[in-house]
């Protein structure tokens, strides 16, 4: 029984993908900058680690200073001051984006997963591409996954390095009015973006950024759960 009720919803499965591969269907990317620094720590988590501090120092064994203390030449004075500085300025959880409040930089958000939005036409939406294909091939030949990649390099050029996050589409939707879509999830590793004239705007955006600017609706929706619980 469980057999044959597997075997009729493949079967429906596929009928869908026919009937959707017959008529123009949207691909999109969720093009993902991971974070760059570990998020902040948590209130809880940093008092708790205080406490556990407190009572190992009130626990330890302390050695009469002159065991311990050493004096401190120039050189090493200088060395460690010239790296207590440098800690300082590249050790901020604040990049120059964030300064700038430049939402191209990659360099804003440390501790956030950035997402790439485009604006095209006044609308902002993921790099995207229509796909017309009756046997699982659009009209120059290539497969789904091709077509994006050749999408995303066409609007934001061949420097961008991306890794794919798996072979098959993490989601899709399917709406009365509007062709479906196909969502892929890649990863940016290197490279930046360099927009073609048909792009007007781009930004790498938090989830809550991206929502904002994709609107009210069932795409801004889909989107935030297809970002995950990550900030």
């Amino acid at each position: 029984f469980n057999l044959a009720c597997l075997r009729r919803r493949a079967e429906k499965t596929k009928m869908r993908l026919c009937s959707a591969a017959r008529r123009s269907i949207t691909l999109a990317a969720l093009v993902e900058r991971i974070p760059v620094l570990t998020p902040p720590v948590p209130v809880w988590k940093s008092e708790s680690e205080e406490i556990g501090h407190t009572m190992a120092d009130a626990l330890c064994k302390v050695y009469p200073e002159k065991f311990t203390a050493a004096e401190e030449g120039p050189d090493r004075k200088q060395a460690r001051l010239k790296l207590k500085a440098l800690v300082e300025k590249e050790g901020s959880r604040e990049g120059k984006g964030d300064r700038t409040a430049d939402e191209r930089s990659l360099a804003r958000k440390l501790s956030c997963r950035l997402y790439l939005l485009l604006r095209i036409d006044g609308e902002w939406q993921l790099p995207q591409t229509q796909w017309a294909s009756e046997r699982g091939a659009g009209e120059s030949g290539a497969s789904a996954r091709e077509e994006v990649a050749v999408a995303v390099a066409a609007r934001c050029g061949e420097e961008l390095q991306l890794h794919w996050m798996g072979n098959a589409p993490i989601a899709h939707l399917a709406t009365a009015d509007t062709p479906a879509t196909f969502f892929w999830r890649l990863q940016h590793f290197g490279g930046a973006v360099h927009p073609t004239a048909e792009v007007e705007d781009y930004g790498w955006l938090t989830k809550e950024e991206l929502a904002e600017r994709l609107g009210a609706g069932e795409l801004s929706q889909l989107v935030v759960e297809m970002c995950g619980p990550f900030d």
